[in-house]
């Protein structure tokens, strides 16, 4: 889902930026503009000694300088903008994040009566006895899911009732893939589904963060699927 970040051309301000620096530098007595330069340039060469005359070659080259360190600071000048844009953009990105879920790799998940937990499982080599062991919060076995054969991504619910057929109480719940590989019992890769609860914009390079019900912050870049 793409969202606009800044009116219909996210880079108009790229220009406007330039136009902007540019009067400051006009504005702003302690800057030294090309004007200024050649002025000094021409000065440097009534002055200079005849007997060495400066050449033309080093002439184009101190011109080439003063217009390429010009040219960095105007550019970084547009990058420092497009960075605050991309920033905004990311914010109103986010914000439609909120109350959506998300599939990220972890071992624990929330259950409610009315949303079962739900996860995946990375089973890396197939396996005819792949099970998923329900924790409570404090470590103790509370129900284990028969998956059977399973290769691959393989999703899994549990519906909040304990091996007796007892409702659990809501709340935060880990769980562990594990199956016969070369006859060894081997634990797999979990991710699970969780709900954004708020987003958070970072600053420079950290980019957003999201807070997911039951899990804590989670970076974005780490959310495998948006439900």
């Amino acid at each position: 889902m793409a969202i606009d970040g800044v009116g219909n051309n996210p880079y108009n301000f790229l220009n406007g930026t330039q136009q902007t620096s540019n009067d400051d530098a006009n504005s702003d007595p302690g800057a030294l503009a090309m004007s200024d330069f050649l002025s000094l340039m021409t000065t440097q060469l009534m002055n200079q000694d005849p007997l060495k005359p400066m050449e033309n070659g080093d002439f184009l080259g101190q011109i080439a300088q003063f217009g390429t360190v010009s040219g960095i600071a105007d550019l970084q000048e547009s990058f420092s903008s497009f960075s605050k844009a991309m920033q905004s953009d990311q914010a109103l990105q986010g914000s439609s994040l909120v109350g959506r879920s998300v599939l990220v790799p972890s071992s624990i998940g929330t259950m409610a009566p009315d949303t079962p937990l739900k996860g995946q499982i990375n089973v890396a080599e197939s396996v005819t006895d792949l099970k998923v062991n329900i924790y409570s919060e404090a470590g103790v076995l509370v129900d284990t899911i028969e998956m059977g054969s399973a290769s691959g991504y393989t999703n899994f619910t549990w519906d909040g009732f304990d091996s007796q057929g007892e409702p659990m109480p809501a709340g935060v719940y880990q769980f562990q893939a594990t199956g016969t590989v070369n006859g060894q019992n081997t634990a797999f890769a979990t991710a699970t589904v969780a709900r954004v609860d708020s987003v958070l914009v970072g600053s420079g390079s950290q980019g957003l963060t999201v807070n997911l019900a039951g899990i804590g912050s989670v970076p974005f870049n780490e959310v495998q699927e948006i439900i």
